[in-house]
């Protein structure tokens, strides 16, 4: 509302999907490059490559007071499009090379807060030797995982809480001493099996004494049966139904992994929120009334709003939004107690402006009405940033994780590509190591040589170089692990399989023939159950 009159968002022109996906091509996460700071000169990590032609700048010299982004503010010209201004101003003012808060003995993590002596970690928080994970919240001496909170001494997990000494598992909550499991709740001491609730002593689902249990566990639990027992536990898994959906104490919702919840609709990752849809990743911060957005902290009532902290309220268009946002429209890197921005970036504690050049309340409300209406006539207005100007190439986003797309589709579809690799250059006197060549016991005794660490790995899949940290070389040999054959990235998508998709479909319960919608399509080979079906089936 500006001068007492309301200008509303009009209806959207893209399906949730293309949203998403549009959203999605301004966020990279995992790709980084080494690059110099446009004010020192200094070498730093980047989610820039070298040759993007934007101001980037290392994370305490962008916030430092040494740059001024009011020094690139400018006036609104009516003879262009509000989109082709924003772009201007976007490769103007300096960006920030990473995002991570009160870093110690870290290096090559993004999107993170508070990690300590941790390495190549990306969107995750208050960790301490946390190795090659994505959204670790609260964890300690983890390698290999991916939504995994208030856990400790895991390796190769998806989707953990309060997990303690788990191993190549998924969907584990308050369990530990657990090996190729999924579906557990208050398990301890569990090997290869699925679907138990408070369960002690099972070994591919079959219930053993402590003392047998043990026994069995140091006689088999070896690397060289580790690929055995992962095929014999995917097997057993096929009988035991799924859940259509993963709902905790929720009211009225659809979508997966949504817990203390009302009124959500396909939404997924969400906690504590209510009167949302088309909302993915809040972690575990409540929203309210929010519509098209990903990764977002606590905010009320936004709209197609990508990346965000905390106190956001009646924000619009927004790309990474720093805690404290009000009233503010198509901005980027904006917040820190700011109000009524319109087309600004980089701007902390402020208000009254417009692409970063200050105004009177009253001249501001005058004007923003005019650049809408301009903005309508050029059918911009109530469209998210268009792909053309995000910085990223498409296959560098996660719009490619989710939505992948051929080069030639991709340019096709107005999507940019990066040709620019992220991996390092291999030294031409550097050894070699194809673990994936070496038999098991052989690659397992290489964790206990330290000579390991000056090699360069080659991965198995991809052919992509990759080292291994002393820290992560402790955690093997104390786990009983051997090297691995896969690069970081690799890993990462294969744990990521292991979660369901995050479409929404109409199908029948396999037990009751009750339609229902669930994350599984009709034609997955897994047996699917409503929930009270399911209820029944696990609990009895």
């Amino acid at each position: 509302m500006f001068n007492g009159v309301k200008y509303h968002i009009p209806t959207p022109t893209l399906c949730p999907e293309e949203r998403q996906r549009r959203r999605l091509a301004f966020r990279q996460e995992r790709k980084l490059y080494k690059r110099k700071s446009d004010l020192s000169g200094k070498e730093m990590i980047s989610l820039y490559t070298p040759n993007k032609l934007y101001k980037v700048y290392e994370q305490t010299e962008r916030w430092s007071d040494r740059r001024n982004p009011l020094d690139y503010g400018k006036e609104y010209d009516f003879s262009k499009t509000f989109f082709q201004q924003f772009d201007e101003l976007y490769h103007q003012v300096p960006l920030v090379s990473l995002r991570n808060v009160n870093p110690e003995n870290w290096a090559y993590n993004n999107n993170s807060s508070a990690m300590k002596d941790s390495y190549m970690n990306f969107n995750s928080d208050e960790g301490k030797e946390v190795f090659y994970s994505y959204v670790s919240e609260f964890c300690t001496n983890v390698i290999d995982c991916s939504y995994i909170y208030h856990s400790e001494h895991c390796f190769n997990c998806c989707d953990i809480k309060n997990g303690f000494n788990c191993f190549f598992s998924h969907d584990l909550e308050n369990c530990s001493d657990c090996y190729f499991c999924s579906d557990l709740v208050s398990c301890k001491f569990c090997y290869g099996s699925h679907g138990l609730r408070n369960a002690n002593y099972v070994r591919f689902g079959e219930h053993k004494t402590k003392e047998e249990w043990l026994a069995l566990f140091a006689q088999y639990h070896k690397v060289q049966n580790f690929n055995e027992a992962s095929q014999h536990s995917s097997e057993l898994a096929l009988p035991i139904p799924k859940k259509h959906l993963t709902l905790t104490n929720t009211e009225n919702c659809a979508g997966d992994y949504l817990t203390n919840s009302k009124n959500l609709t396909s939404c997924f990752d969400m906690v504590e929120s209510e009167d949302c849809k088309y909302v993915t990743y809040s972690a575990f911060w409540p929203v309210k009334n929010v519509y098209d957005t990903y990764a977002i902290g606590g905010m009320e009532n936004t709209y197609e709003c990508n990346e965000g902290g905390i106190n956001i309220n009646w924000c619009c268009f927004i790309k990474h939004m720093v805690n404290g946002l009000f009233k503010s429209f198509y901005c980027i890197l904006c917040g820190n107690n700011s109000s009524n921005l319109f087309g600004c970036i980089g701007l902390r504690g402020k208000e009254y402006y417009i692409l970063n050049k200050q105004y009177t309340k009253e001249k501001y409300e005058e004007l923003v009405p005019k650049i809408i209406e301009k903005m309508k006539a050029d059918e911009e207005w109530g469209e998210y940033f268009p792909a053309s100007i995000s910085p990223f190439g498409y296959n560098e986003t996660l719009a490619n994780e989710y939505f992948p797309l051929t080069e030639e589709t991709s340019w096709l579809q107005g999507y940019k590509r990066s040709d620019y690799s992220s991996d390092p250059k291999i030294p031409e006197n550097a050894t070699l190591l194809y673990p994936a060549q070496l038999p098991d016991e052989k690659r397992n005794a290489l964790v206990n040589d330290d000579s390991v660490l000056k090699k360069v790995i080659i991965c198995k899949e991809s052919q992509r170089p990759f080292i291994i940290q002393k820290l992560e070389l402790d955690f093997y040999r104390k786990m009983g692990l051997p090297l691995p054959k896969f690069h970081p990235d690799v890993r990462h998508e294969k744990r990521m399989k292991q979660r369901p998709w995050r479409t929404l479909h109409l199908r029948h319960c396999d037990n009751c023939r009750k339609e229902m919608v669930s994350v599984y399509p009709a034609d997955d080979e897994r047996k699917v159950y409503c929930e009270t079906c399911y209820q029944k089936e696990i609990y009895g």
